[in-house]
């Protein structure tokens, strides 16, 4: 009878781990919905198409404006704004606020090997800030992640005149 309640007690805990895990890395639930490198080709896009197609919460609309938030993990989250003038969107912010620092580095890491697998390639790098342009500079991204010890990066992608 303890051989089978004992049995009973290992496969509930193992259904507890099996269905509480699962929701995948940090970076992983940063890209579900759209991947960075796909972000970038948000850029000239008019408000009402970002506003059609985003599908984070939004948390600001104004005039030549919108922002969103995400929710990622258990506690934490991430925004990205857009900003518009008469040809479109010309820059896309992305900011990033989580409670440890393994977390924002999975991110950072996560969109570095984004883009050097991208047409972008390797970024120029200079205090912990990654820099790419596209080669006819229409496009630059930078990547500030100088401050991953206390859980934010920022990363903004820019349509160049």
């Amino acid at each position: 009878m303890k051989k089978n309640l004992a049995l009973v007690y290992l496969l509930i805990l193992l259904s507890i781990i099996v269905s509480c895990g699962g929701v995948g890395s940090y970076y992983e639930q940063f890209t579900k919905d759209k991947a960075f490198i796909s972000r970038i080709n948000d850029l000239n896009k008019p408000i009402d198409e970002i506003r059609a197609n985003e599908k984070g919460k939004l948390i600001k609309d104004d005039i030549g404006f919108l922002k969103y938030v995400y929710e990622i993990g258990k506690n934490d989250t991430y925004t990205v704004s857009y900003l518009f003038d008469e040809k479109g969107c010309y820059e896309i912010g992305i900011d990033g606020y989580f409670e440890k620092e393994e977390e924002t580095k999975s991110v950072v890491n996560g969109i570095k090997s984004e883009m050097i697998n991208s047409e972008y390639g390797t970024a120029s790098e200079g205090n912990n800030l990654s820099r790419w342009k596209n080669v006819d500079g229409s496009v630059s991204i930078e990547l500030d992640y100088k401050d991953t010890s206390r859980g934010m990066f920022l990363a903004t992608i820019f349509a160049n005149e």
